[in-house]
């Protein structure tokens, strides 16, 4: 039996190595939380509908006001063969005054529109909805997310970032970069890292020669989902020069580079017998990097290739983040033995599995408040407190949080299979 692997509460095998249960939980509050500040922007965004259905009945009224009054004027408007009598200089003041204060009312009326329409824009909504968000993203991941994680200590300040991606969702992160804010020594990572390139003999013809790179220092470190990148430095110096080599699953290339971090040249494959030391050396900075991920802090949310910032619908990014969680949802469901509880197993070893179950009341109880537009995708998910008749009934003794854990989520202990 297989240590850590989650299972469906009927036993089969679950498709994630992820507790997918505090996913969910953590993704119903998050999500319910961004609905609200959606919310809100749906209530402006009526209030604006309503102030420009008004305020077009009021241009409306003034134009005809305008036409009105102007037109009962003309009979008095003033010849240009002869000097405007005192009644036509009259009438010429009134019609200015009244096109001044019809152009003034116009301004007004407009004025009006713009403001509930600047409250009623998308952006007024993004930072919260970002807010809302960011528990999710920062404590736990979508299904199947690609990551990319850069560490870099070059600069005046070491820097580490990631992106995560899944689906249509991305987000980007700040990472802090503790405990490794300085370069690490090669050897530190690996042992035997010995490289043969080309350098120049005595009398100009350029030989392989082998280097030793144990005494190299790595100062950035970038990984994505198809390589790996790991630069060196000859010494911990900033003016030294260095080597950045790309790590694939084919092979390898390298590159000088000069003081300044620039590549010296075009990359160069590695010799075939250079790779694997090369390639461990990659892994080993990946196995001592990849914590930082666990110490990262939301950025921006992006949905395709545009920010939420510039997204005309916000709503789209916590819509797309449940409908990404929904399929594992409702098979959960289905697969749940106890009515009125999502369940997953996790096989502990020595014949033991560890359960993990929230009731749907608890989840139903998150997104009850929110409007019927915004419950729906939460129903969709199968997560609503309706009855379900499992096939088969367990007795369940009552069980205590587990601690550390999501207070919602809760976890029990079968000693055998």
């Amino acid at each position: 039996m297989l240590q850590d692997m989650y299972r469906y509460g009927d036993g089969t095998p679950f498709p994630l190595d992820e507790n997918f249960i505090e996913t969910l939980t953590t993704a119903v509050e998050t999500c319910t939380n961004a609905f609200v500040p959606l919310t809100d922007l749906d209530a402006r965004r009526e209030k604006a509908r309503e102030v420009r259905r008004e305020a077009d009945k009021e241009l409306g009224r003034l134009s005809d006001l305008e036409a009105t009054v102007i037109g009962s004027l003309l009979a008095f408007a003033p010849n240009d063969a002869k000097k405007p009598s005192l009644t036509q200089q009259v009438s010429q003041k009134i019609t200015a005054g009244v096109k001044t204060a019809v152009t003034e009312a116009r301004r007004q009326v407009e004025g009006r529109v713009a403001a509930t329409d600047a409250q009623a824009a998308a952006k007024t909504a993004t930072d919260a909805v970002i807010k809302a968000l960011r528990p999710f993203f920062e404590e736990q991941q979508l299904p199947n997310a690609k990551w990319i994680m850069s560490w870099d200590v070059r600069g005046a300040e070491p820097s580490a970032n990631a992106l995560a991606t899944a689906g249509r969702i991305s987000a980007t992160f700040t990472l802090a970069p503790d405990p490794y804010r300085a370069p690490i020594r090669v050897e530190q990572l690996s042992d035997g890292v010995i490289v043969h390139m080309m350098k120049k003999g005595v009398f100009g013809k350029a030989k392989p020669a082998p280097i030793d790179l144990g005494k190299y220092v790595v100062v950035a470190f970038e990984r994505t989902a198809h390589e790996a990148i790991v630069t060196l430095k000859e010494n911990p110096n900033k003016s030294a020069q260095g080597l950045r080599f790309a790590v694939t699953e084919v092979g390898a290339t390298w590159v000088s580079i000069t003081a300044a971090g620039d590549a010296d040249g075009d990359p160069n494959p590695l010799d075939i017998e250079d790779v694997a030391p090369v390639r461990q050396l990659a892994e080993r900075a990946h196995a001592t990097l990849k914590d930082l991920i666990n110490r990262r802090t939301l950025v921006d949310l992006s949905l395709g290739n545009a920010q939420i910032s510039d997204l005309e619908e916000p709503r789209i990014v916590p819509l797309e983040l449940l409908a990404q969680l929904t399929p594992l949802a409702r098979t959960i469901r289905e697969k749940s033995r106890m009515s009125g509880e999502l369940i997953l197993k996790r096989d502990i070893g020595d014949g033991r599995r560890e359960e993990l179950f929230v009731p749907r009341s608890t989840l139903a109880a998150q997104f009850a408040r929110l409007p019927t537009e915004y419950r729906r995708p939460f129903e969709d998910m199968g997560i609503t407190n309706d009855e379900t008749s499992p096939a088969i009934q367990l007795p369940r003794p009552p069980a205590p949080p587990r601690p550390g854990g999501n207070a919602n989520a809760n976890t029990i202990k079968i000693d055998n299979d």
